[in-house]
């Protein structure tokens, strides 16, 4: 079990990334301080983050960019561990799909696309268009292992009103 830092919960591991929870990563914590989750609250992560729009185009269809408001850019950095150096090794040896990075990539890569949510958020932009996420692998000491980085990037916009 892993503590969620947004809401305090005690979580399964599968439920818990990069230190916050499933419910609180798509809905945000609560703004009271409690430790539970109402989908008609007043979250942080509801009000804010998930009105803005993400896309790797370069418009948001049926919508008008009003105005450019800056670029913005997002990154993860996950360290791998011993055992994930391990089985990964063992992967290269066998071949086939190795669940433990697979997992780490994701977490990266969600950990980005809410990271550039918060930004624009932040900058009052309502979408985040043109997003271009990049994967590279840091190595330590030639050991093979290392850091797993994740940078997203995009322009964020303000959307003329419908």
């Amino acid at each position: 079990m892993q503590t969620c830092k947004e809401c305090g919960q005690q979580k399964p591991e599968n439920e818990v990334q990069l230190g916050i929870c499933d419910t609180c990563f798509n809905y945000g914590a609560p703004s009271d301080g409690s430790q539970r989750w109402s989908p008609g609250g007043s979250s942080r992560g509801q009000t804010q983050n998930s009105n803005v729009i993400l896309t790797t185009s370069i418009d948001v269809p049926n919508r008008q960019v009003d105005r450019v408001i800056s670029i913005i850019a997002s990154e993860a950095a996950l360290g791998m561990n011993i055992f994930r150096d391990i089985a990964n090794n063992f992967r290269d040896l066998v071949g086939g799909r190795s669940e433990s990075s697979q997992k780490a990539l994701k977490e990266a890569r969600l950990a980005c696309l809410e990271g550039l949510r918060r930004e624009a958020a932040a900058l009052g932009a309502d979408a985040v268009i043109a997003v271009d996420l990049d994967y590279n692998q840091l190595s330590t000491s030639g050991s093979g292992g290392g850091i797993l980085f994740v940078a997203a990037s995009g322009t964020a916009v303000k959307l003329a009103p419908l």
